[in-house]
């Protein structure tokens, strides 16, 4: 298995982030960072030096927990939430435009399915209507004397 590679400046990167125990480091980069220390030893060692140093220092600073004036100074400072009344006016804004969007949505999906110019228009031609009606002689004739038939 190839083992992967990492720089010099992500090695000082890591360590001033996570302190000079590889261990504490992301676990994709310990491999790397450990083949990396192994080949360049005696320019690294100095980093993880410091980065441990430094990470004593901090372990002997004492854990401070906020006192209770602080605390009451957060809270008062803290956003309140809004009245029911905007809520309900915000909740209403909203269902507004999201009707008006729909709206329009609908709006334009009915107007693209007409056609954007009119058919243009036939020439009149008169039509021929065919009626029930027998204009013939021998048929008026009849009509005018019904004995005859």
């Amino acid at each position: 298995m190839m083992t992967p590679s990492m720089s010099g400046d992500r090695f000082e990167d890591l360590a001033e982030t996570y302190g000079g125990e590889i261990a504490r480091w992301p676990e994709g980069e310990r491999e790397a960072a450990r083949a990396l220390l192994a080949a360049e030893g005696p320019r690294l060692a100095p980093v993880l030096s410091a980065a441990a140093q430094l990470d004593r220092l901090l372990d002997l600073a004492p854990a401070q927990s906020p006192d209770a004036a602080l605390l009451g100074r957060l809270i008062a400072a803290a956003p309140t939430a809004a009245s029911s009344s905007r809520r309900w006016i915000a909740g209403l804004t909203a269902a507004l435009g999201l009707s008006a969007a729909a709206f329009a949505g609908v709006a334009v999906g009915v107007m693209a399915g007409r056609p954007a110019v009119a058919p243009p228009a036939v020439a009149a031609e008169p039509v021929l209507a065919a009626t029930a009606v027998d204009t013939s002689a021998a048929l008026q004739d009849a009509i005018s004397e019904p004995s005859e038939l």
